[in-house]
C-alpha cells in the first residue's frame, strides 16, 4: 500500500518531535516539506534535536523538498509571505494530492475556503490511539504535552474524539 503523501510545517515538526512521534510519521506518510520550512527547522542545526533528526533523515532522503510553482495572489494578504505556512498552502492549493500538517490554526481559515485536507500533530495522536498503536492513557498523557503549544479547543475536541471511541467500544 503506498503512503499517504503529508506536507508538514515547521511547528509540527517540532510538535511531533516533543512528543516522539517524528518515527510513527516517517514511517507511515510520504513526508514533504517546502524549502523554507526546511530552512526553518534547520535553523536550530547543532542545538535543536529535532533539527539534526530532520537534516539526518532529510540527507537520507526520508523526507522530500517539494516548491509549488507561484504563491497565488489570493492567499498572499492571509499568510506571511515569509513563511514556510504560505508556500504549503500554495502547493497544496496548486496539486491537492496531499494532506498538510499544521498545527498554526490562524491557518486553517484558508485552508478550509480552499477544501484543502489538513490535520494537526493531536490528530496523529488520535489516530494513533483508535489503531491501537498507543493507550488512551499515553494518548491523554501526549495530547496534554501538545496542549502547551496548540491551542485548547484542538485538544479538547481531540480528547472528545477518543471519550466518543471509548463510549462505543
Amino acid at each position: 500500500m503506498q503512503k499517504p503523501k503529508i506536507i508538514i510545517d515547521t511547528s509540527s515538526w517540532i510538535n511531533l518531535f516533543r512528543v516522539d512521534l517524528t518515527t510513527y510519521l516517517i514511517e507511515n506518510f510520504y513526508v514533504c516539506v517546502t524549502p523554507k520550512v526546511s530552512n526553518e527547522i534547520l535553523e536550530g542545526k547543532g542545538f535543536a534535536e529535532d533539527a539534526n533528526l530532520f537534516e539526518r533523515v532529510s540527507n537520507k532522503g526520508v523526507i522530500q523538498i517539494i516548491t509549488p510553482k507561484k504563491i497565488q495572489e489570493k492567499i498572499k494578504h492571509e499568510i506571511s509571505i515569509s513563511s514556510g505556512e504560505i508556500e504549503i498552502i500554495a502547493y497544496a492549493i496548486e496539486k491537492k494530492d496531499c494532506f498538510v500538517l499544521i498545527d498554526d490554526s490562524k491557518v486553517y481559515q484558508v485552508m478550509n475556503r480552499f477544501n484543502l485536507k489538513y490535520i494537526s500533530s493531536a490528530n496523529i495522536v488520535v489516530d494513533l490511539c483508535l489503531i491501537e498503536k498507543i493507550n488512551k492513557d499515553m494518548a491523554y498523557k501526549l495530547l496534554e504535552k501538545l496542549r502547551r503549544v496548540l491551542r485548547d479547543e484542538v485538544i479538547n475536541k481531540a480528547k472528545e474524539v477518543l471519550k466518543n471511541a471509548e463510549n462505543r467500544s
